[in-house]
């Protein structure tokens, strides 16, 4: 019998994509507080609020998964200094209800981020000491630290900066760029924030390889090259065949961000390469990847 698996924020960039992958291998069923735009050839979703507990509790009675998935974030950085209740409901109270809603055979999934760490000394491994420099990494590392001593079995994955093969994602800075360059639009991108960006497509197919595996613990994942967003930035112009000189480089400084960024950030794979036998891709062949299925 196949397992089961609810994904929670499954509406969401790294929802969709594994809703796509898993539901050939396992039975599958999404969840997302927004149902808008819901494609229909993914696997069934409900709505479910993930800050609600009687709605999280109802829902996972109801399937009776084996394993949850959840991809549910608040991730606006900026405006969780300003809705730091918003904030902490979604990723805290959030992973919380579900962990008081599931039974101790079930594993969660839970995906973390690069903003746990204050990106003075990145890149980063999993033995490295946290310390968020902002809100939404506070509630990123307060979500991870209630799984963690939750005595329920779990895998905690930290990638950074996802971004998905569609140019319509608002959270992606892939789509952004490629979008405002497609429309001949000038943007600023800074050159002090570094990164080894992940693309959802190879990352969904480590987290299906870390179900095999029945994987535990924590694990970084990302691209191979550790570049900054105006390298990133560049690399989409010149791949898509875009008019690089759009592309304006500037200082975090210059942007006056409500809330401070990890600037050397990125996150070292030497663990799940070595331990699960996982492949690490350049970000240029991501992009190329893409560039591929679009046409």
């Amino acid at each position: 019998m196949k397992k089961k698996i609810l994904i929670t924020g499954a509406n969401g960039q790294l929802g969709r994509s594994l809703s796509s992958l898993l539901k050939d291998h396992f039975n599958i069923l999404g969840a997302d507080l927004n149902l808008t735009g819901t494609e229909k050839n993914l696997a069934p979703i409900i709505e479910m609020d993930v800050t609600s507990f009687e709605s999280v509790k109802h829902n996972i009675d109801e399937y009776n998964p084996d394993i949850i998935i959840n991809t549910a974030a608040y991730t606006n950085v900026d405006q969780s200094e300003v809705q730091k209740d918003l904030a902490w409901s979604v990723n805290v109270h959030g992973l919380e209800n579900i962990i008081k809603s599931v039974s101790a055979s079930t594993k969660i999934i839970h995906i973390s981020s690069d903003y746990v760490f204050d990106g003075k000394n990145g890149p980063y491994t999993e033995d490295d000491k946290t310390y968020p420099i902002s809100y939404y990494g506070k509630t990123k590392l307060a979500g991870e630290n209630a799984l963690r001593g939750s005595r329920r079995q779990f895998l905690i994955l930290r990638p950074n900066v996802l971004y998905q093969s569609t140019t319509h994602d608002q959270a992606s800075f892939f789509a952004w760029v490629y979008t405002s360059l497609n429309q001949n639009k000038r943007i600023n991108v800074v050159t002090d924030q570094t990164s080894n960006p992940t693309w959802v497509i190879p990352f969904s197919q480590v987290i299906l390889k870390c179900i095999v595996l029945n994987s535990e613990g924590i694990y970084h994942y990302g691209s191979d090259d550790n570049i900054n967003r105006f390298e990133f930035a560049c690399m989409i112009a010149r791949t898509f065949d875009f008019d690089e000189t759009l592309i304006n480089p500037i200082l975090t400084e210059d942007l006056n961000q409500l809330a401070p960024r990890p600037k050397h950030s990125g996150l070292c794979t030497d663990k799940i390469q070595s331990e699960l036998d996982v492949k690490i891709y350049p970000t240029q062949y991501c992009l190329d990847q893409i560039k591929l299925g679009m046409k």
